[in-house]
């Protein structure tokens, strides 16, 4: 690995930019009454915790030394994730903040608000040379399809 400790306003875009949608969520909550989640295995949770925080340290604190291509598939792969990501949030408003669209599955993906910001994420942690945020991610990726699960069945 070609890393060195630096701070990089990429990954803090890349670690960014899924979030940005939790604005309008706050803004805009769910029409009617909300089922309160399932209780979630209290390791789990804090395994998703700790491991989003890494991951965000490591996109943001840790840089590559090769350049970025903005020719490279991770890049490509990444986008499209976060552009589904944010179409299931966009039916999720349009179709009038039902709650249950939130969980609904999507192009035949199920829980697509836990699958697509992980895939999204891994592939923006690997156009970044980064493999420990990729190793991170996959942790968090588990943890928190683990707490999806677990609070929505």
């Amino acid at each position: 690995m070609n890393l060195k400790f630096s701070f990089s306003w990429v990954g803090l875009l890349i670690f960014a930019l899924p979030m940005f949608i939790n604005i309008a969520y706050a803004l805009f909550p769910p029409a009617g009454e909300a089922v309160p989640p399932a209780p979630v295995k209290r390791w789990v949770e804090n395994i998703e915790k700790v491991s989003r925080m890494a991951y965000l340290a490591a996109v943001v604190l840790l840089v590559s030394r090769d350049p970025l291509s903005f020719r490279s598939a991770w890049l490509y792969m990444g986008l499209a994730f976060l552009a589904l990501y944010y179409i299931v949030w966009i039916r999720y408003f349009a179709a009038g903040r039902d709650i249950a669209l939130l969980n609904r599955p999507f192009l035949f993906v199920p829980m697509p608000l836990a699958v697509f910001p992980v895939l999204y994420y891994l592939c923006a942690a690997l156009w970044l040379h980064n493999l420990p945020a990729a190793g991170l991610m996959v942790i968090f990726g588990a943890a928190h399809l683990a707490v999806s699960i677990q609070s929505f069945h």
